[in-house]
């Protein structure tokens, strides 16, 4: 507990502050745009839009346009040549590699002004936490991240994932609180880096579980059981299975720090025997808190965690991606977080602007609770007015900052007769049909059959086997619910534009067949989300269909 008292006091000075700021976000907005352009204004990008003759955030937004991956590429391009002074007058230190809206992979630029901007986001969110859950410090910090380094720049710079790289560079005083050494993550074989995952963490007290999806928990769940007479074995032995594809450099490393450990082995055991089977809320009865994201599309999933976790409760890691910090979680409800009004400059366009010509383009006092907005950018890192296409949503307000949650990444919107048809509205959808039906599902995904009339494709992996008149009913719920959740889709089906949906059953294991065909095409393992809404014509072709069910 003295270290949670440490933490607890170390932190509240930024927390005071933070609250304190959002009763004027204004201000700090003002603050934070012009310590930035004023920073960066003899840099290459900083003179080409005359950051020196901005005075006023309508200076800004007249001289310095709407951004994005597309646009900043070749300034990205020069500054992972090793050119200088050309978004930022800090170096960059790393690249995070995420996907962008072509084929090839986007460059972010990582720089040390950058990192110690949004550790300061990190720490009001670790504090409010760990106020409302002091015993997630009391054990091992189980945090599953992607690799730091995928490729490497002409300059010599890393590129990956920046959740590997703040991993791998984690303070030497707080590594020891972390179940598993960064190497783990190197292992290119997923299987083996599974089973090395558990393996090593599964004979620690692990306390709480960090990491972005729920589904890579709810993946690392499924496993146990495959392996679980092989953990049991290795952690009495104190080894590391020769079974799995595992480099010997980071065999070696992983090897460190086992010791044969016969006591919790027989534990396992003992609760394999009682239980006939191997559950985390079993062998982990100490875990106080699971992070993980909560909005948009996962949350079919995180229905799912209490199966092996019980009651525990689930806080959520925030608007957060390589480019940005966005919000600050300061409780367990819903998936909402306070504006991170003290380290990004935010704009907003409404999400029915975003096709016009002529946007309209608010800042976060003059947001309205229950609306939808793009989040537009200027961080630290030397990204200005960038668009990131998240969808966030105004859930409430902490004072006079706005409380946003993640609603689905872009416009992904499908419009077979146009109906205009939103990935959130499927999301919603999908949450209370199921919900409804009380059946179980590893995967679902709305796809588009091209036919005349043209139709929806409703994907649907299931655990166990509900009967055929369970699927049935499963379908016209969800038929049911998209007509209540957009009215556009109800009109259309009633004009018959569209002809009636049909339900496809993906064969068991499909999605994790799936999302390995993703990874090893570059998509980072913990960053995977199969589409709910697919615009993929040829999706349907990634699956294997064992049973087609049309609405009746």
């Amino acid at each position: 507990m003295n270290l949670i008292r440490f933490a607890l006091k170390a932190l509240l000075p930024q927390a005071i502050a933070f609250e304190e700021a959002t009763k004027n976000p204004m201000k700090h907005q003002k603050k934070v745009l012009f310590e930035y352009i004023g920073r960066n204004k003899k840099t290459e990008y900083g003179i080409k839009y005359d950051f020196a003759n901005i005075k006023s955030i309508e200076d800004y937004q007249r001289l310095v346009p709407i951004s994005d991956c597309i646009s900043l590429h070749p300034y990205i391009e020069k500054m992972a040549r090793g050119v200088h002074n050309v978004l930022t007058i800090d170096k960059p230190v790393f690249f995070g590699l995420t996907s962008g809206s072509t084929n090839r992979p986007k460059l972010i630029p990582v720089t040390e002004f950058q990192r110690a901007k949004k550790a300061e986001v990190m720490n009001v969110w670790v504090y409010y936490l760990t106020k409302d859950h002091p015993d997630v410090l009391a054990g091992k910090i189980l945090a599953i991240v992607s690799p730091e380094r995928e490729e490497i720049t002409e300059s010599g710079l890393p590129c990956g994932a920046e959740s590997g790289h703040a991993y791998k560079n984690l303070p030497q005083a707080i590594k020891h609180y972390y179940a598993l050494p960064y190497e783990v993550f190197d292992i290119t074989d997923f299987d083996a880096r599974y089973y090395s995952i558990l393996r090593v963490s599964m004979e620690q007290n692990v306390t709480t579980i960090v990491t972005l999806n729920p589904t890579t928990i709810i993946l690392l769940c499924r496993k146990i059981d495959m392996w679980k007479d092989k953990i049991t074995e290795d952690i009495e032995r104190g080894t590391l299975s020769r079974d799995f594809n595992i480099p010997e450099n980071i065999r070696k490393i992983i090897e460190k720090g086992l010791r044969p450990n016969p006591k919790r082995a027989e534990e396992l055991r003992k609760i394999i025997k009682e239980k006939k089977k191997l559950v985390p809320k079993d062998f982990w009865p100490k875990v106080a808190l699971i992070e993980c994201w909560k909005g948009g599309t996962v949350k079919l999933y995180l229905k799912e965690l209490p199966r092996y976790f019980g009651n525990v409760p689930i806080r959520d890691i925030g608007c957060l991606s390589t480019e940005a910090r966005c919000s600050i979680p300061m409780s367990d409800e819903g998936a909402g977080g306070v504006l991170a009004i003290k380290t990004n400059f935010c704009e907003f366009i409404p999400k029915e602007d975003i096709v016009k010509k002529d946007k309209r383009i608010l800042l976060c006092d003059q947001l309205e609770k229950g609306k939808d907005y793009f989040l537009i950018v200027t961080t630290p890192g030397g990204l200005y007015r960038y668009n990131i296409d998240d969808i966030v949503r105004v859930v409430g307000f902490f004072n006079k900052t706005p409380i946003i949650e993640f609603m689905q990444k872009g416009l992904n919107v499908c419009s077979l007769a146009g109906e205009k048809l939103y990935e959130s509205q499927v999301s919603e959808a999908i949450n209370r049909a199921v919900d409804k039906n009380n059946v179980v599902v590893q995967f679902f995904s709305i796809c588009m059959g091209l036919e005349q009339p043209p139709r929806y494709i409703f994907l649907v992996e299931f655990e166990g086997t509900p009967s055929r008149e369970e699927k049935k009913r499963l379908l016209k719920s969800i038929e049911e619910e998209l007509r209540i959740e957009n009215r556009e889709y109800d009109y259309v089906r009633l004009a018959q534009l569209l002809t009636s949906p049909i339900l496809k059953v993906v064969k068991e294991g499909g999605l994790e067949k799936y999302r390995t065909k993703k990874v090893l095409e570059g998509t980072h393992d913990g960053q995977f989300k199969a589409p709910e809404l697919a615009l993929d014509a040829n999706f349907e072709k990634n699956f294997e269909i064992e049973e087609e069910i049309p609405l009746e």
